[in-house]
């Protein structure tokens, strides 16, 4: 059935409404549910702290960069289908993140993006997202992989008697996905032979929405891959700014293997919105407390682990998603 104008005006309201009232009573709800005494712990070691302008300012710009990068990489893999400004893929984002914030595993974020372009057909841009998203998670495999096995031996066998063999086991299988995952991306171009192999009863559009990504050069590939490691460079730098500001003072290098560990296992667990930040919190607290040593992190350590890993959250998903709600009026559900 066709839709009239009129029709489509409207739905497209309703859409914008829904998602803006559910993303807004999301963020504030998690903000107004956190754990009792959290806000009170983190004025505390914000305000003891030393540099604490700076830090907050560092903090605020790497959450700019940390967007800006991840607009830039999307723009060029739309630029496949569509040339848009570097401004209106900054939207495009920030709008994904404002329908994803209430998500499972934050999977809105496609609808977010596609919908405010005007020419490339939703599944074609869905899949040239992907491409950017595997990028993302493919860089993280990586990254946790290698810290995993310096990590892995120097703390995890500690909780675990006779673990060399389980320890190696998990190096080897984590090696060989890690390398599995870069031979699958560096070949997407492949993928025209799948379309070619779809029955008929398929549409030509879902054919040539697997062409767009199989189009994707290895030089593309390559940039993406690079542009999502230097986005993981920024909000690694990100974590471990949180944690020193909440006077914790594990080290650089302590970091360098926990970070990358903490984000592999985030990835790894499935989370739905009202869990996210409880996820993160425990899984933070489980990271930072096998290097605290035999005698773990005390309450306050504990606490402010969590709200390092709060801060990170708010920073990177709450404040632009506020933003990002302003974007979703500007998204269009129904086209003609």
């Amino acid at each position: 059935m066709k839709l009239t104008s009129k029709v489509r005006k409207t739905l497209d309201i309703a859409i914008r409404l829904l998602i803006a009232t559910v993303a807004l009573s999301y963020i504030f709800y998690r903000i107004y549910n956190l754990p009792q005494g959290q806000l009170g712990a983190f004025a505390t070691s914000v305000l003891a702290g030393k540099g604490v302008v700076y830090t907050a300012a560092a903090l605020l710009l790497l959450m700019v960069i940390n967007w800006g990068i991840e607009s830039v990489k999307w723009r060029m893999l739309i630029r496949q289908s569509e040339e848009i400004s570097i401004g209106k893929a900054y939207q495009a984002v920030l709008g994904g993140l404002a329908v994803s914030v209430f998500t499972p595993n934050r999977v809105g974020e496609f609808i977010g993006r596609v919908f405010i372009l005007q020419k490339t057909d939703p599944v074609k841009a869905i899949l040239l997202t992907l491409v950017g998203s595997f990028s993302q998670l493919l860089v993280t495999v990586v990254a946790g992989t290698a810290a995993y096995v310096f990590f892995a031996p120097k703390y995890l066998s500690l909780m675990l008697f006779d673990s060399t063999w389980l320890v190696s086991g998990i190096s080897i299988a984590m090696a060989l996905m890690s390398l599995f995952m870069m031979f699958v991306f560096f070949n997407i171009p492949v993928l025209h032979r799948i379309s070619i192999l779809l029955p008929e009863k398929y549409s030509e559009r879902i054919k040539n929405s697997i062409d767009a990504i199989a189009g994707c050069s290895k030089q593309l590939l390559l940039k993406t891959v690079l542009l999502s490691a230097l986005r993981y460079l920024v909000f690694s730098t990100q974590f471990f700014l949180a944690i020193r500001l909440m006077g914790l003072q594990f080290t650089a290098q302590e970091c360098l293997l926990a970070i990358p560990v903490l984000y592999l296992m985030l990835m790894a667990i499935p989370t739905v919105a009202l869990t996210e930040i409880g996820v993160r919190g425990s899984v933070s607290v489980f990271i930072f407390g096998l290097m605290a040593g035999a005698r773990g992190l005390d309450s306050s350590g504990m606490l402010a682990i969590i709200s390092a890993s709060t801060l990170i959250w708010f920073l990177n998903i709450a404040v632009p998603s506020l933003a990002g709600v302003l974007v979703v009026f500007r998204l269009k559900f129904f086209r003609r």
